[in-house]
């Protein structure tokens, strides 16, 4: 259904060219629900709304790649028409609920407004239909709040309004960015598994993106781990969390809590920041904050390359490398050994 193929999407700043997307190829199948991952400046919000055509341009340009949604690509399409796609055949939840909202409108007219653009209907046919979503997404008393504005919800409702937005046509692709971000964990899974339900319902594909692993743990099929505008690992949710092959996703996963660890176990943060990403480093991106990284790290820029079962990752190191290395630090951490 939708196909991304070598995507570079750069910004124009007074810095210098910014590469926050860089050569990012993936795809998605009818019915399937892909997480997206990494740090905060790894270029996933930019991905997302370039699949939507919503970054400004100017500073963003695309100087390579194609997004092909059923064929169309969309890098090619005037604004006219991708409009006709976006929030029929593509919709997005944006990451801040309140600010996604207009605070000058009531619920249901920003409802309403989202079902009438799309389809031919009547302003009492498109008020059922609203009524109808907001009942879906588990809003009680769906007529009377209709007439509430944005500040009369709380966080956790004004997220499940984006979600009914999002829904009003049956899109074939929601694409979520953090849309659990600033509600609390109760109120996080109430999110999550009615969007799962919902997907269910409406039989579309899911792009979820996050920073949080243990969001896509219950949600995802496959899950691409990104760090400074590219891919750097591809996999089922099992190959990520049960079989991860690339340094950094290692390091990520071993900076979460975990119930079966031992109360005395640290957490273990990933040390420095994520690289410039107008001048970047030689090599591995990774290189300066990877624990294993050696002087071949230093100079080539590694790709994605298969490991098994259409599990990809970006690390010179093979796998039973990668897993040798990772018992040696573990081992001389226990004996507080520094490596």
């Amino acid at each position: 259904m939708l196909e991304v193929k070598d995507l570079k999407v750069y910004l124009d700043t007074a810095e210098g060219i910014v590469k926050a997307v860089d050569g990012v190829s993936f795809t998605i199948k009818p019915g399937q629900t892909v997480g997206i991952v990494g740090e905060s400046g790894s270029g996933k919000s930019v991905l997302a709304r370039s699949l939507m055509q919503l970054n400004p341009s100017p500073p963003t340009f695309y100087p390579q790649g194609e997004i092909l949604f059923e064929g169309l690509n969309l890098l090619e399409l005037n604004e006219r028409k991708l409009r006709s796609i976006r929030g029929k055949e593509i919709a997005m939840i944006f990451q801040d609920p309140m600010s996604s909202l207009n605070p000058i409108f009531r619920i249901g007219t920003q409802l309403i407004e989202a079902i009438r653009t799309h389809q031919k209907l009547s302003r009492k046919e498109a008020e059922k239909r609203a009524i109808e979503l907001l009942t879906d997404v588990g809003i009680p008393d769906p007529e009377l709040r209709m007439k509430d504005y944005p500040h009369q919800f709380s966080g956790g409702m004004r997220q499940r309004v984006l979600i009914a937005i999002a829904l009003a046509c049956k899109p074939k692709l929601l694409i979520a960015d953090e849309p659990t971000t600033a509600l609390d964990v109760t109120i996080q899974a109430q999110i999550l598994e009615l969007m799962k339900s919902l997907q269910e319902k409406y039989g579309m594909a899911i792009i979820i993106i996050t920073h949080d692993l243990g969001v896509v743990a219950r949600l995802t099929d496959k899950i691409m781990v990104m760090y400074s505008g590219r891919i750097v690992e591809d996999g089922s949710t099992n190959d990520i969390f049960y079989r991860t092959s690339m340094p950094y996703t290692w390091s990520l996963l071993r900076s979460l809590p975990r119930l079966d660890a031992n109360r005395k176990e640290r957490l273990v943060p990933i040390q420095g920041q994520p690289p410039n990403l107008v001048s970047p480093p030689n090599g591995c991106n990774f290189s300066p904050r990877c624990p294993f990284a050696t002087a071949e790290c230093l100079d080539v820029d590694p790709q994605l390359t298969d490991r098994e079962n259409g599990h990809q990752a970006a690390c010179v190191l093979s796998q039973s490398e990668f897993e040798h290395r990772i018992n040696q630090l573990v081992t001389a951490e226990q004996k507080g050994v520094v490596l």
